[in-house]
């Protein structure tokens, strides 16, 4: 039986423990007849994807208004998910694929649809609904994939469903609640920057505080046994001694162990690794599809981009406190982060900005947003390895 039992009815809401314990089988013990799930995905995939525990069929493309469009794939579910469960195991693989592609997968809501054995066009046009993809124009996606970047993530995607298989089930449901988050911040980023940067700062954060005790970053003052020496004479200044021990116990430093985790589990030498060029899957495709020669100078370093060997550690210290200052400053104000473009096209690591304080101008340096998730994907699977 499952750990958490699903509602009878979803009504068109999510809720993600269900998803969570329906994905592994350690908690069925009944084997069900053949059931199917549906992914949304943010590309064409022309292929079929064995991953072992399930197969992904290559997906219908469904042309909407426009230029958007919907690529709808079938999945074959394993059988000890049961229909009760299709849609909620299809719900967890997008989050998963979501997380190893860094690219805005959806599943449906409702279990309606796996229920049928063949789909008709009313269907398919009722799926793409749910993740319409703008194909064309300014802030489009990428939908054409080489193959050879299609067989990269269908690896990548398999070997880290073997790894959620071989942890143990706590460490499991940590690592799936994390990405979860980073799943929300896709699929959310074209509606609200800030949202979006909130959600990929918390999953890093989500795992940090696992990964990265408190003692760990702990500071003690370096006056502390001075003042303790003080309060035993004084008995007002022992207090006042009383209550920054309390204040400074309350403190969880999440923060400084966030900081601590990306510096650990994703260290500045790996990250030109995590960052491709945004017209990177673009050229791969036609030099892939029409044996093209075409010049790569588009996707070379450009004059503004920084790279992060080029800032001392110092820096992307701050660069990195920065970021969960912004995030607190969205949860608290509904403020958004400072960064002028959302999809820079030429600066792949950092931005600038600049900052009009104490009557000076000041220059700002901050984390783009595919860093923030290229770090939180590799942060991720880095500490997750050193679980099994």
């Amino acid at each position: 039986m499952l750990k958490i039992m699903a509602r009878q009815i979803s009504a068109d809401h999510i809720l993600f423990n269900e998803c969570i314990d329906t994905f592994r089988s350690e908690h069925n013990t009944l084997t069900f007849g053949a059931t199917k799930s549906f992914l949304l995905l943010p590309f064409q995939l022309n292929q079929i994807w064995d991953l072992g525990i399930c197969v992904i069929h290559p997906s219908t493309r469904m042309r909407l208004p426009g230029a958007s469009s919907a690529f709808v794939s079938e999945v074959e579910n394993p059988k000890w998910v049961g229909i009760r469960h299709a849609h909620l195991f299809g719900i967890a693989l997008s989050t998963i694929i979501s997380f190893i592609t860094l690219k805005p997968c959806k599943s449906p809501r409702d279990g309606y649809i796996n229920r049928k054995n063949h789909l008709s066009r009313e269907d398919y046009c009722e799926l793409s609904l749910i993740n319409p993809i703008l194909t064309a124009g300014p802030g489009a996606h990428t939908t054409l994939l080489s193959n050879k970047r299609l067989e990269f993530f269908h690896s990548e995607i398999k070997e880290f469903i073997d790894v959620l298989y071989k942890i143990d089930h706590k460490n499991f449901q940590i690592v799936m609640q994390g990405i979860r988050l980073l799943h929300l911040s896709l699929i959310n980023k074209r509606e609200d920057f800030g949202l979006a940067y909130l959600l990929a700062v918390s999953s890093i954060e989500a795992i940090a505080q696992k990964a990265i005790g408190r003692d760990k970053v702990k500071r003690t003052e370096p006056c502390e046994k001075e003042w303790k020496e003080k309060a035993k004479e004084n008995e007002d200044f022992s207090k006042l001694f009383r209550a920054y021990k309390e204040s400074r116990g309350k403190n969880e430093y999440l923060k400084e162990r966030y900081v601590k985790f990306i510096f650990e589990y994703a260290p500045i030498s790996n990250w030109e690794d995590y960052v491709s060029h945004p017209m990177q899957d673009y050229y791969e495709y036609n030099k892939e599809t029409n044996s093209s020669e075409e010049s790569t100078d588009y996707i070379k370093k450009s004059e503004s981009d920084i790279e992060p060997k080029e800032l001392e550690e110092k820096i992307i210290n701050n660069i990195l406190s920065d970021s969960y200052n912004h995030r607190s400053s969205y949860i608290h104000r509904g403020e958004q982060p400072p960064h002028p473009d959302p999809n820079p096209s030429s600066d792949r690591f950092f931005q600038k900005y600049y900052e009009y304080k104490n009557e000076k101008i000041e220059e700002k340096t901050l984390l783009t947003y595919d860093l923030l998730i290229g770090i939180a994907k590799n942060s991720f699977i880095h500490w997750i390895k050193t679980k099994l």
